[in-house]
């Protein structure tokens, strides 16, 4: 291994140049379990509950493999994390290098820039897509003085936005046979952010064991990461020991149709690992399910518990009836044990998929009242 000593920046820009064209000639993607030039690797994997992630520690550098949720025999992205100045001897073929801490990147995902705030790497995003969804400091505060670039929708980024930004590599969340529009015009380094299709909390949670190591904090995720799993553990085992599973209902009809998590997703393993039954449990899906009202009410009209997430508004009782009136027949409803996360006012998702313990804890105050510890996200509607 040898490190760069370059006394002007232009130089290392070439080095750098001339490496990721090399490492983009390599060739595409294998599958998950192709082995080059017949070689075992016997690095050991660091994740431990990730089903998408994969990533092995070479010393020069980490190896990430992120696997396709959609076609889980192929790979999404491919990445090798180097040392900026580092020049490792040799670097596997058909990987993206990226040379780490980034410095200067683009993040589309408020969810992920809450994370990197809260390491303390905020100051290496230098842009957002979305930016109204980037609330949290100092987030909010630099794109108001124009210290941060907001560079539009990201489903439709501009263009000449990100040109000039010039990011060192851009963290997406990919959704299937979308691509990346503009950013392949751009020739900028794009990051599979794929920790939302992961099936269990944990499992989303330690995804922050990749985005860390983009921003050089290795050692403070791992750290991290080891707090979030052994308290989820903890409240887990204790709500296994609750008498009673109440039935969950979430979410609420809108537009004509009820949109609920899969029995597959990490969000109903949340709610049963919490001790409650989830109507859609046997359900294989992974992401959402779009029902009507009658699908719903056929399964869930016996729901001890509702939850409800709104954004920009408290729900009352009357506002839930007013979307349709026969939500008034819901069991939850008649009881009163109808609770709303009001997300233009609670951080949910800005912590919950990277600390998934706090939800679960305040799940288990709902779903078995005589275990309350606070509430932080929902509260009970009001009548």
């Amino acid at each position: 291994m040898k490190k760069l000593e370059v006394a002007g920046g232009s130089g290392w820009a070439v080095v750098v140049w001339l490496i990721a064209v090399t490492a983009l000639a390599g060739g595409g993607c294998k599958g998950r379990n192709d082995v080059a030039a017949g070689e075992m690797d016997t690095i050991p994997d660091m994740t431990e509950d990730a089903r998408l992630l994969n990533m092995r520690d070479y010393g020069d550098f980490v190896k990430v493999d992120v696997v396709n949720p959609w076609d889980t025999a192929a790979m999404l992205g491919r990445y090798v994390l180097v040392e900026r100045g580092v020049m490792p001897d040799s670097l596997p073929d058909g990987y993206m290098r990226i040379d780490v801490p980034l410095t200067r990147s683009l993040v589309y995902s408020g969810v992920h820039g809450g994370l990197i705030a809260e390491l303390g790497a905020a100051d290496a995003v230098a842009g957002v897509a979305d930016g109204g969804y980037f609330r949290s400091e100092p987030y909010a505060a630099r794109l108001k003085r124009g210290e941060l670039v907001d560079v539009g929708s990201s489903q439709a980024p501009s263009l000449e936005a990100i040109v000039a930004l010039g990011p060192d590599a851009v963290l997406v969340s990919p959704f299937e046979n979308a691509g990346h529009g503009v950013l392949d015009s751009t020739g900028s380094s794009v990051v599979e952010c794929a920790d939302y299709m992961e099936d269990t909390p944990l499992g989303r949670a330690e995804w922050m064991r990749f985005i860390g190591r983009l921003y050089g904090k290795g050692a403070e995720v791992d750290s991290l990461y080891s707090v979030v799993k052994e308290r989820y553990d903890s409240v887990k085992s204790k709500a296994s020991g609750f008498g009673e599973k109440p039935l969950v209902l979430t979410e609420m009809l809108t537009d004509g149709y009820w949109f609920v998590p899969g029995g597959m997703s990490y969000m109903a393993r949340m709610i049963q690992d919490a001790g409650a039954e989830y109507p859609w449990a046997a359900d294989k899906s992974r992401g959402s399910l779009q029902l009507d009202f009658s699908s719903v009410y056929a399964r869930a009209a016996d729901a001890d518990v509702w939850l409800i997430r709104s954004y920009g508004r408290d729900l009352t009782k009357d506002d839930i009836l007013s979307v349709y009136l026969l939500n008034g027949q819901f069991k939850a409803f008649k009881t009163g044990n109808v609770w709303v996360a009001n997300t233009g006012e609670v951080p949910l998702f800005e912590e919950f998929p990277f600390h998934p313990d706090m939800l679960l804890e305040e799940f288990c105050s709902i779903f078995h009242p005589g275990n309350q510890t606070g509430q932080r996200y929902y509260r009970k509607v009001r009548d």
